[in-house]
């Protein structure tokens, strides 16, 4: 700023104005001078500046001042400088912003004074000028410093408070009063109302803190204490501040805001616990612990960390990047992303299990746990965790996920693995122009002979020797599978055609049939019917590949075994018929087409009616009768047999009740049972229910069983035998004779009588050597005491021998072929048949 001249000696007149000079010139501030009696304005050199004017020019009118001053002040400026005639020797200050022409605005303090003439009228206003833009820059800068406080503490629900040092009084605004429960009092302004609440283990930091402020200050400042709430207790408060300083560098003021931290206070209280339990938990299961500051980058492994890895020197030194450096590379992506979703707030907690590698070179299974801790905004400062090692409970995983899917004898794929990879295959080969693949179905034949005779354990052996062998005829992306007791399946992926599948299938054969020494030194040769499905056929499913190698399979069994056959067109029809077969079967009973046929049981001695046997058949609606032998066997297959018997037993035991009231008391019925149905849980409930819902007497119903159907379980066979038998009702051995009894089985089963198979009776009477099977059956029969029933008798020559043999009951044709209800009720009216 340019220096104002010095002013001349003032007249005595002047006095007033020259001390105004005089302090001007004293102090560095411009001078004014405004002459009232011609309007005229004397500036300084210094306020000329200000305003923008030329420093050597002339007085000036005051509109040169005015016309510069800021639109808000210039009202004012005016009222203050307004003389009135009778304020001489008035002084005055005002504050007001003028420019200087160039854009720029500077703040002036004015001192001025009202000069009055000899007369008393004010004819004159003297004064100065001193630039405080700095200052009032400096005021803004703090009012806008302090509204943003106001502000933060507002938003933050923090209590304000100002320390004016100088004075030793405090502003306290209402929201600190507030967080320690008490109202407002404004006359509580000292220091005292503060300290004197704070907790004496804390008081001595809070001072020393704000000690230091008043001293030395200029830097923010944060200190956590406790202090006294009015309502009693102790609140956790954050309480932060900066100290102002004067142009000296000396603190002024201490400003600054107090928090309510409780809450956050007995959260990490609860939080150290928590770890602390949290950290004797983890020693107590062998854990290792890691602790990461998320912001500052560094981690912390407790020596267990390090020692679960082999790591030397007890506490590992390392970033997390570190760490991850040791994490298989197929599950290190997996392990960021969980660290990434927690860190982000999308998962509550980490958990996740990886590889790691060992020092040793050798590979852990870890379960990594972890959980972040946030600051208020809700960011990751800190995520601390542990290290499992599961490597033992994942390999425990694999052997039973292994064990699920393979074979517990032979190591070999099982049938649940097979089935997977043969779906697989099939997804994969959709298009025409795809190499087919191949499923070979192969059961042994007669292996039951081979546990028979041999034992189990020998029946184990060969099947772990033929597994080895099989395996070891294996293409690459072959599988071989046990997928039953004595089935092995095979897939083969890429087979060119049927005529390779072929030649593949007779190699696995010829694996099979060649001889087998056992650790006993029995040697063996068995053989193998084999089946083959080609996926060329365009399959969908497995299951629909795997059954049509199996209806493959049972055509070479039934075509004389040791054989392989391929599923065809033809075999295709007979599965398809067999589905329909099936299907009707199941609707059969509901819709009454299940009927039965009696064929009369005659007294030789005098050719009258004894009984029946009931004979079920099948009035389809479209295919007309069919015969047992066509759907029996499917029944037995399809479990249907259940329902169909027990319909069977209970309608042929309501004929005979009724053929007992109009005919003859004594009568009886047989009625075949499967094997299936004797050893059904419910069958001996089945034979209570349909006596007592019939009424008829117990000895009057027999049950005919066929011995070669009761081989698979003999123990549980006799078992329900004989409660059968303890209700009263009679079993009779059917087809004695061409199954696979044996004297010592008929001994064991509790029956009452036997039929002799037709195939004994067929030419009997005419001096042939077949007659002294029939001879030697009744002979045995008689020794023990049961009665026997010749089956198929079709000539009186027959008869004539059967009654030789005192054989006391036959059916036939001879007699009669079976009949429905109705016909048989008019045989029951002869006294004989013819």
């Amino acid at each position: 700023m340019p220096a104002d001249p010095p002013l001349s000696q003032p007249t005595p007149d002047d006095q007033l104005a020259q001390r105004y000079m005089l302090a001007g010139l004293s102090s560095g501030e411009a001078v004014w001078d405004w002459d009232l009696t011609v309007d005229t304005l004397f500036l300084s050199p210094g306020f000329r500046d200000h305003l923008g004017l030329p420093a050597d020019g002339g007085d000036i009118g005051p509109r040169h001042w005015f016309d510069r001053v800021h639109s808000d002040d210039l009202q004012w400026l005016e009222a203050t400088l307004r003389p009135r005639h009778d304020e001489g020797g008035r002084c005055f200050v005002i504050e007001h912003r003028v420019s200087n022409g160039r854009g720029d605005w500077t703040w002036l303090l004015v001192r001025g004074a009202a000069i009055a003439g000899p007369d008393g009228t004010v004819n004159r206003l003297i004064g100065t000028a001193a630039d405080i833009t700095e200052r009032k820059e400096a005021e803004d800068r703090l009012r806008i410093s302090e509204e943003r406080l106001a502000l933060a503490a507002a938003a933050t629900n923090d209590g304000l408070y100002d320390w004016d040092l100088r004075t030793d009084r405090i502003y306290y605004a209402p929201r600190w009063w507030a967080l320690i429960g008490l109202l407002p009092d404004e006359e509580a302004d000292g220091p005292e109302e503060w300290l004197n609440r704070v907790h004496p283990e804390d008081l001595i930091w809070l001072q020393a803190t704000l000690d230091a402020q008043m001293s030395a200050g200029g830097k923010p400042f944060q200190i956590e204490y406790r202090i006294q709430h009015g309502r009693g207790g102790w609140r956790w408060m954050l309480c932060r501040g900066i100290a102002v300083l004067d142009a000296d560098g000396e603190p002024v003021r201490l400003v600054g805001s107090q928090s309510d931290i409780t809450d956050r206070k007995v959260a990490e209280e609860q939080l150290r616990i928590s770890e602390e339990r949290y950290a004797l938990a983890a020693q107590g299961a062998n854990d290792g612990l890691w602790d990461w500051r998320v912001q500052e980058g560094e981690v912390y492994y407790s020596p267990r960390w390090s020692d679960m890895l082999g790591l030397p020197g007890g506490e590992w030194v390392g970033t997390m990047e570190d760490w991850f450096a040791l994490v298989h590379a197929s599950d290190l992506p997996g392990l960021r992303a969980a660290f990434e979703l927690h860190l982000s707030g999308r998962l509550d907690h980490l958990e996740h299990e990886v590889r790691i590698r060992h020092d040793s070179g050798a590979e852990l299974w870890v379960l990594i746990r972890g959980v972040a801790i946030r600051d208020a905004l809700g960011d990751a400062i800190r995520m601390a965790g542990s290290m499992t090692d599961i490597t033992a409970r994942k390999r425990a995983e694999q052997q039973i996920l292994f064990d699920a899917f393979h074979d517990g004898l032979t190591g070999l794929p099982n049938r649940s693995l097979l089935m997977d990879r043969i779906g697989q295959t099939i997804d994969r080969r959709r298009r025409p122009d795809d190499p087919p693949c191949a499923v070979i179905l192969f059961d042994l034949d007669h292996f039951k002979t081979v546990n028979d005779s041999l034992g189990p354990n020998a029946g184990d052996e060969v099947l772990r020797i033929l597994a080895k062998r099989l395996e070891g005829q294996r293409r690459a992306g072959d599988t071989i599978a046990r997928v039953s007791a004595d089935e092995f399946g095979v897939l083969m992926d890429g087979v060119v055609d049927v005529k390779a599948a072929m030649t593949a299938a007779q190699r696995l054969a010829a694996a099979i049939t060649d001889p087998i020494t056992l650790v006993s030194g029995e040697e063996l040769v068995l053989t193998a019917s084999g089946g083959i499905a080609m996926s060329h056929t365009g399959y969908g499913q497995a299951a629909d590949m795997m059954r049509d190698a199996s209806l493959a399979m049972f055509r070479a069994k039934g075509a004389g075994r040791n054989r392989v056959e391929v599923f065809d067109d033809a075999l295709r029809a007979r599965a398809m018929s067999r589905l329909r077969t099936e299907a009707d079967l199941r609707l059969a009973t509901d819709r009454h087409q299940l009927t039965l046929f009696y064929q009369p049981i005659v007294r030789l001695s005098d050719q009258s009616i004894a009984g029946f046997e009931a004979l079920i058949r099948w009035q389809h609606p479209e295919r007309g009768l069919i015969s047992p032998a066509d759907f029996v066997p499917l029944a037995e297959d399809t479990g249907l047999i259940l329902q169909i018997g027990r319909w069977a037993m209970q309608e042929a035991a309501e004929q005979l009740a009724h053929w007992q009231r109009t005919h003859d008391s004594g009568l009886f019925m047989s009625v075949n049972v499967s094997g299936r149905q004797m050893l059904d849980d419910d069958m001996v409930e089945c034979v209570r229910h349909v006596l007592a819902d019939t009424g008829i007497a117990p000895d009057t119903l027999k049950l005919e069983i066929t011995e070669s159907l009761l081989m698979d379980d003999p123990g549980r066979a006799v078992s329900m035998m004989q409660q059968i038998r303890s209700l009263g009702v009679h079993l009779s051995l059917d087809d004695f004779g061409t199954g696979y009894s044996s004297l010592s089985y008929l001994h064991r089963y509790p029956v009452n009588s036997l039929k002799i198979d037709r195939a004994f009776i067929s030419g009997a009477g005419n001096g042939d050597r077949r007659e002294e099977i029939p001879r030697i059956i009744l002979l045995l029969a008689k020794s023990l005491d049961l009665d026997v029933v010749a089956e198929g008798i079709e000539n009186p020559s027959e008869v004539t021998f059967l009654r030789g043999l005192e054989c006391r009951y036959g059916q036939g044709y001879y007699f009669s072929r079976p009949i429905p209800a109705p016909d048989a009720e008019r045989l029951l009216a002869l006294p004989a048949l013819p």
